[in-house]
């Protein structure tokens, strides 16, 4: 889950942004397991899907945190062990909550958790296909979380929450493609590589432009996914709006640099989300003036790669 979220949760509506913010914490839980370096493949799975059957029955919780700990505590750093040693709050915040929300935290992390078990299938991703794949399991699946939780605080979100998830996909797909565009190098310093794309290859910044182009007409139907947004339930698409903007300016600053070499260099500034922050709170509500600030935040390089939502959806979502 893109930990651009944890900046943007306090825009949401107040039990929405507690429903989120726990969310969050258990996506990033699962994370931090798939993370640790020093857990062989098998241990990972057995762990993950061990967390995942904590959120329909809490017994044993407090023994197994104590274990996994101890397992991902010298691969993790200090924050990533703060909340594993919280993992009972966590889950017990989570068991707070109506049974429909854990329903939809507990499909989430179950759906996670299945992806991210698949070590042996993410160890060589060699096709865009691939890639959609593997965005849907760490990703895709929280945008559909998203959009549900949504429906949950707002009956007009709930009445078209079927034709919205396929772009709900999508929206998580861009964030993801972005954050895997922008961590090329710290990613590669792990020894993993989550494109079809050698550094190797003579035609790599070719191939880099289409990914940023691909990643670019999903934040485009992000907007779209946005803009269907009932224009009442401002909180929940100034979440989106800053989220999906700072993705097509971090874009735009990879297409302008392809030759980085460290994140810090294609970052976007603090004064650029101020900007969008202030827009979206103001304007947020309106179509156009959304529209408006997109194409600013595009510039006139970028080029979008648009893609059938509907169909990749069809291909990769296991949500109902």
């Amino acid at each position: 889950m893109s930990r651009t979220f944890a900046l943007t949760i306090p825009l949401l509506p107040k039990e929405v942004e507690d429903w989120v913010g726990n969310s969050y914490l258990l996506c990033r839980i699962t994370d931090t397991i798939e993370d640790a370096v020093y857990l062989d493949k098998e241990l990972k799975k057995i762990h993950m899907q061990k967390f995942a059957s904590f959120l329909s029955s809490p017994i044993g919780l407090e023994q197994w945190t104590s274990e996994i700990c101890e397992l991902v505590r010298s691969s993790s750093n200090e924050h990533e062990n703060e909340l594993m040693a919280a993992i009972p709050e966590v889950v017990g915040r989570y068991y707070s909550y109506p049974a429909e929300i854990q329903h939809i935290l507990r499909h989430t992390v179950t759906i996670m958790a299945k992806g991210m078990s698949q070590i042996e299938r993410w160890a060589k991703i060699d096709c865009l296909d691939e890639v959609d794949h593997y965005c849907y399991s760490v990703a895709g699946v929280v945008g559909e979380l998203l959009i549900s939780l949504f429906a949950e605080h707002s009956q007009a979100m709930k009445k078209n929450l079927d034709s919205q998830l396929p772009y709900a996909v999508t929206f998580g797909e861009a964030l993801q493609l972005t954050n895997i565009l922008k961590d090329v190098w710290d990613d590669l310093k792990r020894g993993v590589t989550w494109l079809p794309i050698q550094n190797t290859d003579p035609d790599r910044d070719a191939k880099v432009q289409e990914y940023i182009s691909i990643a670019y007409g999903h934040c485009l139907q992000a907007m779209e996914f946005i803009k269907r947004m009932p224009v009442l339930q401002i909180g929940i698409r100034h979440f989106c709006l800053l989220t999906n903007a700072m993705a097509i300016l971090t874009l735009r600053n990879i297409q302008a640099n392809p030759g980085f070499k460290d994140s810090s260099e294609i970052k976007i500034t603090r004064a650029e989300v101020k900007k969008l922050y202030y827009f979206y709170k103001y304007f947020g509500w309106c179509n156009l003036a959304i529209d408006f600030m997109t194409k600013r935040c595009s510039g006139s390089s970028l080029k979008p790669i648009i893609r059938s939502c509907e169909e990749i959806h069809k291909k990769v979502s296991f949500w109902k």
